[in-house]
């Protein structure tokens, strides 16, 4: 399965440890979801900023059992990248 959030415009963002990269504008590829229920967190993993913990999805908003679904984990990756200043 394939999941890509749409980034409308080029940003720059600094990863851990301080690296700067820039995410071109387009599909951004999640190639992992990881759900672990009993830490009530969310995370997926991408090639441009690696591990990617989507608080909005996690601890007091985690639902259990988790009923996130494509379209709120692609809004909280979303909500994440716009957040990066």
């Amino acid at each position: 399965m394939s999941l890509s959030v749409n980034i409308s415009s080029e940003k720059t963002v600094t990863t851990v440890p301080a690296e700067t990269v820039t995410i071109p504008a387009g599909d951004l590829k999640i190639l992992r979801i990881v759900d672990l229920p009993q830490q009530k967190k969310v995370f997926v993993m991408t090639d441009e900023l690696g591990k990617i913990e989507l608080d909005e999805l996690s601890g007091d908003n985690y639902d259990n059992p988790a009923e996130w679904t494509n379209a709120s984990l692609k809004t909280a990756v979303s909500n994440y990248i716009a957040a990066l200043s």
